[in-house]
C-alpha cells in the first residue's frame, strides 16, 4: 500500500479517501472562484501557477488549513477571482528578442557569425526571425546608422524624452554639481601634479562627452582624487633628460617634481595617458573585457582606496601647516619630513586652515542631517573658496607678512588642443599609470552607476558605461583634460538634487565652460589652504577602518586582502601596493576554484 504525508506524520489512504479528499478539496476552493479551479483543471503550468498563487498569501481557517496541508494552501481570497494570463504573440517575440540581444551582446564573436550567416544566407536565422520582424517593425522608420547611432548614443533617447519637470530638475542639479566641481577640479588637478586650468578643463569637456553616450542618469564624470594620485605616482621621474634638462642639470631629483621645472612636458604626459586610457576602455568594451574588474574585489579596492586616501591626505598638509614639505608615495617618508620642518610652522595658515576645514566638516554633516539644509553641503566648498577670496583681499597682510599662499592667475578662454604633443614614443612610459588608472576608474564609475541605477530602477550595460568612458578619456586627451571618471561625491549631490536625466551633466558642463570663460580671473586670491581643506573633506571618509573591522568578523581571506592593499599602498606605493594586492587576490581566486569548500 502506499502512505501520504499528513499533519500527523504518515498514513495509509485507499482510492475512497482519495476521491473523499478531492471532494473537500474541492469545496474549499469555492471561495477562490471559478477561475481558479479551471486553472486546477487544466493542470500543467496552470496547475503550477495556482499553487505559487495559493502559496504565496495567507489567511484560511485552521480546519481549512489543516485539510489543505498537503499543498500548502494558505490564502486570504475569500471572495476574489483570480485570473491567469498568458503572454501575448507580440510580447512573447519581444521578450526572446531582448533576450537574444543581451545573449549576443555578452558573445561579440557569435554575434559577428550571425551577422555574416545571415548575409550569406539573404534572410534571417531561423530561432531570430520573429525577433528581428519584430525588430524591423519598432524601428521601421531607421536607417542601419540611425539605428547604430541609437545603439552607442543613449542621447537619442533620452533627448526627445524630456519634459519641463525633467528639465528643471536637472537644471538645478546641474547648477549645483557645476558650483560643487570648481574648487574640487582644482584641487584634484594639483594633486595630480598639473595645473589649476587642467583640472577645470577635465571637468568640462569629458562630462559633456558622457552626457551624449552614457547610460547612467546621475552619474557625475570628471576628475576624481584616487585617479589624480594614480597619475601623479604613475609619472614622476617620466620625463626623459631631453624633455626636461633643467631638472637634471640642476640635480634636484629628491627634492622637487619634474612637474614643478618643466610642467609643459609633464602635462602632455598626462594628455597622453588620457588617450592611451580612453583607447584601452573603447578596446575593453568591444572585446568585453569587463569582467577584469572582478579580480579587483571589493576589499583590494576598499584597502587601495583607504592607503590613498591617507597618502593624498598627507599630501595636502604643507598648505595647512604652511611649510614646504617634499612630496613622496611612501608614507613613512612623508611622516619624516613632516617632522623635520615642524620648525617652520606657520601658525596663522594652520589656524585659517583648521577653521576651513572645521566649517567643511560641520557643513557636511548639518546638510545631512537637517533637509532644509540639504543644499549646503555641495555649496560648501564654493562658500569656502569666496569666504578666503574676501579674507585675503580684505587684509593685505595676511599674504605680505604671514606668508598667506594663494593661487594665482589661472588662464581663461577655451582650452588648448593637445593631440599635435602627443609622440608615440612615450606611449610605453604612461603604459602601466594609464592601466591602473583604467581598471581603477572603470571599476570606480561602474559600482557608482549600477546603484544609482538600481535605486531608480532602470539599468545600465557595463560595455557601454566603458565606451562612454573611453569616448570621454579619449576626446577630453585632446583638450589637455587628464584621466577622469564617475565622482561618488558627486554623482550623490547630483542624485539627491534631484537629477533625472544625463542633461544634469550638459549643465554642469555649461557651468565649467562659462567659468572658464569669464571667471577665472576671480581665483586669483584664492588662498590654497582653502584647497587643501577641500581635499581633505573629501579624502577623510575613504579611509574605511570600519570596513577592515567587519571583513575580520565576516570573512579572514576578505580581511587579509584589505590589510595587504592598505599597507602595499602606504610602505610600497601606490601602484605597487595594487599589483601586489590584486596578485594576492588571483591567488585567493585560484585556491578557492581548485579546493571547492562543499558542505553536505
Amino acid at each position: 500500500s502506499s502512505c501520504r504525508g499528513g499533519s500527523n506524520g504518515l498514513r495509509p489512504f485507499s482510492r475512497a479517501s482519495e476521491q473523499k479528499d478531492e471532494k473537500h478539496f474541492a469545496r474549499d476552493l469555492r471561495p477562490f472562484g471559478p477561475a481558479l479551479r479551471a486553472a486546477m483543471a487544466g493542470g500543467g503550468m496552470g496547475g503550477v501557477a495556482m499553487n505559487s498563487l495559493l502559496e504565496g498569501s495567507g489567511g484560511l481557517s485552521g480546519k481549512q488549513r489543516q485539510r489543505s496541508k498537503e499543498i500548502i494552501i494558505t490564502s486570504d481570497l475569500r471572495t476574489e477571482s483570480v485570473e491567469i494570463h498568458a503572454l501575448s504573440e507580440e510580447k512573447q517575440i519581444e521578450a526572446q528578442l531582448i533576450l537574444q540581444e543581451r545573449h549576443l551582446a555578452s558573445r561579440p564573436m557569435k554575434a559577428y557569425a550571425k551577422v555574416c550567416a545571415d548575409k550569406v544566407i539573404g534572410g534571417e536565422s531561423v530561432d531570430g526571425e520573429g525577433a528581428h520582424s519584430h525588430l524591423k517593425k519598432k524601428n521601421v522608420n531607421m536607417t542601419p546608422m540611425m539605428r547604430i547611432l541609437v545603439e552607442v548614443m543613449p542621447i537619442f533617447t533620452w533627448l526627445p524624452a524630456l519634459n519641463f519637470r525633467t528639465v528643471r530638475a536637472d537644471i538645478i542639479a546641474g547648477l549645483t554639481v557645476g558650483v560643487m566641481v570648481i574648487p574640487q577640479s582644482m584641487s584634484y588637478g594639483a594633486i595630480a601634479g598639473l595645473p589649476y586650468i587642467n583640472g577645470m578643463y577635465s571637468a568640462c569637456i569629458p562630462t559633456l562627452i558622457y552626457a551624449f553616450f552614457g547610460q547612467s542618469r546621475q552619474l557625475a564624470v570628471g576628475p576624481v582624487a584616487m585617479v589624480s594620485l594614480l597619475v601623479e605616482a604613475g609619472l614622476r621621474g617620466a620625463l626623459s633628460e631631453e624633455d626636461c634638462p633643467q631638472w637634471y642639470a640642476d640635480g634636484q631629483s629628491e627634492t622637487v617634481p619634474q612637474y614643478e621645472v618643466c610642467p609643459q612636458p609633464y602635462v602632455n604626459l598626462a594628455c597622453l595617458t588620457a588617450f592611451v586610457v580612453g583607447g584601452m576602455q573603447i578596446i575593453g568594451s568591444i572585446l568585453k573585457l569587463g569582467f577584469l574588474v572582478s579580480f579587483l574585489g571589493h576589499p583590494v579596492t576598499s584597502g587601495f582606496t583607504s592607503g590613498a586616501a591617507i597618502i593624498i591626505g598627507l599630501s595636502q598638509l604643507k598648505y595647512i601647516l604652511g611649510y614646504d614639505i617634499p612630496k613622496s608615495q611612501f608614507v613613512y617618508e612623508t611622516v619624516w619630513n613632516i617632522l623635520q620642518g615642524l620648525d617652520q610652522l606657520n601658525p596663522m595658515a594652520m589656524l585659517l586652515g583648521v577653521v576651513f576645514l572645521g566649517y567643511l566638516i560641520a557643513n557636511k554633516k548639518l546638510a545631512q542631517k537637517y533637509k532644509r539644509l540639504r543644499m549646503m553641503g555641495p555649496l560648501g566648498p564654493l562658500v569656502s573658496c569666496v569666504a578666503g577670496s574676501l579674507l585675503l583681499l580684505a587684509v593685505p597682510m595676511l599674504k605680505e607678512d604671514f606668508g598667506i599662499k594663494y593661487v594665482g592667475y589661472v588662464p581663461d578662454g577655451l582650452m588648448p588642443i593637445s593631440f599635435g604633443n602627443f609622440r608615440l614614443a612615450d606611449i610605453s612610459k604612461v603604459l602601466p599609470t594609464a592601466m591602473s588608472a583604467c581598471l581603477i576608474g572603470y571599476m570606480e564609475s561602474i559600482a557608482i552607476g549600477k546603484n544609482l541605477a538600481s535605486k531608480h530602477g532602470y539599468e545600465i550595460d557595463a560595455g557601454q558605461e566603458m565606451l562612454a568612458l573611453g569616448i570621454s578619456n579619449l576626446i577630453g586627451a585632446g583638450f589637455s583634460c587628464y584621466p577622469v571618471t564617475g565622482s561618488f561625491s558627486r554623482s550623490a549631490v547630483n542624485n539627491s538634487t534631484g537629477a533625472l536625466s544625463q542633461l544634469s551633466g550638459v549643465v554642469t558642463a555649461i557651468v565649467m565652460f562659462c567659468t572658464l570663460m569669464f571667471l577665472t580671473p576671480l581665483f586669483y586670491y584664492l588662498p590654497k589652504f582653502v584647497l587643501a581643506a577641500i581635499v581633505l573633506n573629501s579624502v577623510i571618509p575613504l579611509v574605511a577602518l570600519g570596513e577592515a573591522k567587519h571583513l575580520l568578523r565576516v570573512k579572514r581571506h576578505d580581511f587579509v586582502l584589505w590589510v595587504v592593499a592598505f599597507i602595499g599602498t602606504l610602505f610600497l606605493g601606490v601602484l605597487m601596493g595594487i599589483m601586489v594586492a590584486v596578485s594576492l587576490s588571483l591567488v585567493i581566486v585560484i585556491y578557492e576554484s581548485v579546493r571547492p569548500q562543499i558542505t553536505i
